[in-house]
C-alpha cells in the first residue's frame, strides 16, 4: 500500500478537486446570471459592476481549488483546498 499511496493520494485529491470545482462553476453561472441581470437594470457597467465582482470572484478560488497544481502554496493565499486537504490528512495520521 505505502508504495501506492503517492499515486492514489494525488488521484484521490484530484477528484475531489473536480466536486469542488464542479460545485462552484454551477454556483459561479447562477451568481453571474444574478449579477448580469441586476447590472442591466441598474445599468452598471466597467470594473466595480456585480459582473465583474463575480469574475474577480472566480479567479480567486480558481487559486484556492487550484485543480491542475498551476499555483504554488504562496500565490494561493490563506485557506486553499490543498492545505485543508494537509490538514485533514495530518490529523487523520494522528
Amino acid at each position: 500500500m505505502n508504495r501506492f499511496w503517492p499515486q492514489l493520494r494525488k488521484f484521490l485529491v484530484f477528484q475531489i478537486k473536480l466536486y469542488i470545482d464542479a460545485f462552484r462553476d454551477v454556483l459561479l453561472s447562477v451568481l453571474a446570471l444574478g449579477a448580469f441581470i441586476i447590472d442591466l437594470v441598474k445599468q452598471n457597467d466597467g470594473p466595480d459592476s456585480y459582473f465583474e465582482r463575480v469574475l474577480k470572484f472566480g479567479r480567486g478560488t480558481e487559486r484556492s481549488i487550484n485543480l491542475f497544481n498551476q499555483f504554488g502554496a504562496e500565490e494561493q493565499g490563506g485557506r486553499s483546498v490543498d492545505s485543508i486537504i494537509d490538514e485533514v490528512e495530518q490529523r487523520f495520521r494522528r
